[in-house]
């Protein structure tokens, strides 16, 4: 069965948290509905620094904040990246705002709903407390 490119993004898109299993080894979120889609997080090791500097990104306890980016991925083939900034301490992962207005898209804003799920702080708090809000 072959699956098309914008279905592919609207079944992770109308997914909620609960659509997905991780594994914590592999750093891979899993959809239940349909195990051939998968979000990963790129473990590589960076390159130099790869710091992020924005004042968005600083607005927290742990001023530290550094580039973190996933992969959506259909049986294992990449088929987008999606650039988030890990933030206070890595306690939430915030995708890349338009930094006219401090907005991120509703997709971003679901994908991002995804990639926290699992560190059990409040992702719309830290949105809320970095000035972002969904468009």
């Amino acid at each position: 069965m072959s699956v098309r490119y914008d279905d592919f993004k609207s079944l992770i898109t109308n997914s909620d948290e609960e659509d997905w299993l991780y594994d914590d080894d592999l750093g891979k979120f899993v959809y239940k509905g349909d195990i051939r889609i998968s979000i990963l997080s790129d473990r590589s090791e960076p390159v130099g620094d790869d710091g992020f500097y924005e004042d968005w990104a600083r607005k927290f306890p742990d001023k530290n904040a550094r580039r973190k980016m996933y992969f959506l991925q259909f049986n294992d083939s990449i088929i987008e990246q999606f650039f988030t900034v890990a933030v206070d301490g890595h306690r939430s992962y915030i995708p890349y705002p338009k930094l006219d207005g401090m907005t991120i898209t509703e997709e971003q804003y679901k994908l991002g709903k995804i990639v926290n799920s699992i560190h059990g702080y409040s992702f719309d708090e830290y949105l809320h407390q970095a000035g972002i809000t969904v468009v």
